[in-house]
């Protein structure tokens, strides 16, 4: 059995961060939906790249506003 790790990073730039893990590590495109949201894999891994207009980039409760550190 085969299982899938999700991992979710909060980036400034969805088609940057969509181009440089396509091109230079060799992950495929499975959507892009720029520039809130786009989702690549390698093997088991998906990655999705949540930008700041995403639902994942909306203020906390406490009004942070979440985002690359």
């Amino acid at each position: 059995m085969s299982t899938t790790v999700n991992v979710r990073y909060m980036v400034n730039d969805v088609e940057e961060a969509l181009t440089w893990y396509t091109k230079h590590l060799g992950f495929t495109q499975l959507s892009n939906q720029a520039p809130a949201f786009a989702d690549v894999s390698r093997g088991a891994l998906r990655l999705l790249l949540s930008g700041p207009t995403s639902s994942a980039g909306r203020p906390l409760p406490d009004g942070v506003r979440p985002g690359p550190r």
